[in-house]
């Protein structure tokens, strides 16, 4: 709520084993944790824990960043889901979907319009690519983590640099 991210290691809570009932020496029950509109869609269908679920969820966490809104909201129903939503006000009217908050601080910093030419614009615009890149339906149509931080690399990069020189270091801040 006051746009702070938790992020946790899903990589230790993922496998859930049910000693309790299970003997010494068979087999437990395992099952994928996580939870519900982060974990990867491939886990409902019972599909194995594996790093691309990991990206998944990270891209939901920066979707939820990005538009201020969790996967869980109550607007999301009858088929629209935060990635649809997102997907679909994508690339030409992002402004639908960036979190007011966003929009208001990169202007009050920048002092100008947000237009395709502006380069918190164009940052947004590449920051949502990266996220909907991470939340494809198929884990091998995923980028992996190594690209994922590549490209936010090279988004920082570019965009902080660009509005670092425009406006003062204060904007880096």
């Amino acid at each position: 709520d006051d746009m702070n991210a938790l992020l946790g290691d899903f990589g230790i809570a993922r496998f859930y084993i049910d000693s309790s009932s299970t003997p010494t020496g068979s087999t437990s029950t395992v099952g994928v944790k996580g939870t519900i509109g982060y974990i990867a869609p491939e886990y409902a269908g019972g599909g194995r824990p594996s790093t691309s679920g990991d990206v998944y969820s990270f891209g939901i966490v920066l979707l939820a960043l990005i538009t201020g809104k969790r996967p869980t909201d109550p607007m999301f129903k009858a088929g629209l889901d935060l990635i649809n939503f997102a997907a679909g006000n994508f690339p030409h009217a992002i402004f639908q979907v960036i979190d007011a908050r966003l929009t208001e601080k990169s202007m009050e910093s920048n002092q100008t319009n947000m237009t395709p030419e502006n380069a918190v614009y164009q940052c947004l615009v590449s920051l949502l690519q990266v996220a909907l890149s991470c939340t494809r339906k198929l884990p091998g149509e995923r980028m992996n983590m190594k690209q994922i931080a590549n490209k936010m690399h090279a988004i920082k990069t570019t965009y902080v640099g660009l509005e670092t020189k425009k406006y003062g270091p204060a904007y880096s801040e």
